[in-house]
């Protein structure tokens, strides 16, 4: 005797809902096995292929990515709703089962309990591309605090660090934190600062981007030891090899080689490149310079 098999309608906003959480569950939903796995392969892939581009080195093609991302997303959505509401009738598949489509979400978000900084490193090596947030004033008023910058983590494996160059860096003296602060001097340069104006090789140097404001903001508690240092008078002395100088832009409140000394180059991370998000809505798409 035959065993009839199951037949049940589906349900369009089940269909869009599955498709919203892991892209190509709703086809999966709708028995297209096969145009799930393709949807859900694009899903992945177009971004990551946009980004092998480069396209993301421009704040306009991050927008672009962004885009044709979200497009994609919508679309396998709306896919698996219409399909789902024209079927009338639906053979039920050994698939179709709830824990089937739990299973696909936990395997598929289950990377969220890897550590983030393993999956940001990662990432940032693969695609040569970061973010980083300005936790401090000391770079105004070329960035400002709270604004979110992209950086090129790969720029300087291609390029030669010069002066002027904005640079992310692990700290010297705690590898954890990062900073952004401006390159000043390079490897065998003679630096000196009198009376706050910076000299390399004995010559004056212009510096339209920096600032000198007194202020009471600077984080002395995380660094005692700061009024007791020589603010505005430093050296002279030579840049050692495989080292630069850097200084922050905002003069008077910021903790750079003045106080801690040269910067070792392996400690560069990545050149910043544009701000994407700021409270002042008029920076977002700002070119770093």
């Amino acid at each position: 005797m035959e065993v009839p098999m199951k037949k049940r309608k589906r349900i369009p906003l089940i269909a869009a809902v599955l498709s919203l959480v892991a892209p190509g569950l709703g086809q999966l939903y709708n028995g297209q096995i096969l145009k799930g796995i393709c949807f859900f392969l694009a899903d992945f892939s177009i971004p990551i292929l946009l980004l092998l581009a480069r396209l993301q080195y421009q704040f306009y093609g991050l927008v672009v990515i962004l885009i044709i991302t979200i497009c994609l997303w919508l679309f396998i959505i709306g896919e698996a709703f219409f399909t789902a509401k024209r079927k009338k009738e639906f053979v039920l598949k050994g698939y179709n089962k709830w824990y089937v489509y739990l299973l696909i979400i936990f395997l598929m978000y289950g990377t969220y309990i890897i550590p983030k900084d393993f999956i940001a490193g990662i990432t940032s090596e693969s695609i040569g591309f970061s973010a980083y947030k300005m936790g401090t004033g000391s770079m105004e008023p070329t960035l400002l605090f709270g604004d979110y910058l992209r950086v090129n983590t790969k720029y300087f494996k291609r390029n030669k660090i010069q002066r002027g160059d904005l640079i992310l860096f692990k700290y010297p003296k705690e590898p954890t934190k990062l900073f952004i602060q401006r390159v000043i001097a390079t490897e065998g340069e003679k630096i000196e600062i009198r009376d706050k104006q910076v000299y390399v090789n004995d010559r004056p140097i212009k510096e339209e981007y920096k600032i000198h404001r007194d202020s009471k903001t600077f984080a002395r508690k995380e660094f005692p030891n700061f009024q007791d240092m020589i603010r505005d008078n430093y050296g002279p002395t030579v840049v050692l090899l495989e080292h630069c100088f850097v200084l922050g832009d905002n003069r008077e409140n910021s903790y750079d080689s003045r106080y801690w000394g040269f910067l070792p180059l392996h400690n560069v991370k990545g050149k910043p490149l544009y701000v994407y998000w700021a409270k002042d809505k008029n920076r977002i798409g700002k070119k770093i310079r």
